[in-house]
């Protein structure tokens, strides 16, 4: 059996939290672990990799916190860009978006 593993830039995901203080894009939450150290994950709107083949690119990219993350990884959440926390020089592709409400989102009703 071969298992293959995506390979990510991290540097780009460590540049949406940097944009966003590690708040999440969706409901504006911060987790604070220490005095300096807050903590958030970067989700690809459109996944990386098998079927879905999205981008590792900023644009496919936002800043959440893991409850949020758990949710639009599953399609239990759609993503409304208008209610979206926007950061500049953070632009986000309408092409991901609408990929993960008309697929992810569609893909958890069956």
């Amino acid at each position: 059996m071969q298992l293959y593993r995506i390979i990510r830039d991290t540097a780009i995901a460590r540049r949406v939290k940097y944009l966003h203080n590690s708040k999440c894009q969706v409901c504006g939450d911060t987790i604070k672990l220490n005095t300096d150290v807050f903590y958030a994950e970067a989700h690809h709107i459109r996944p990386l990799g098998g079927k879905h083949k999205g981008p590792d690119v900023i644009e496919n990219i936002i800043c959440v916190c893991p409850n949020h993350h758990v949710l639009l990884d599953y399609g239990a959440l759609k993503i409304d860009k208008l209610k979206l926390r926007l950061a500049e020089g953070h632009f986000i592709r309408d092409e991901y978006i609408d990929y993960h409400n008309d697929i992810i989102c569609s893909d958890n009703k069956s």
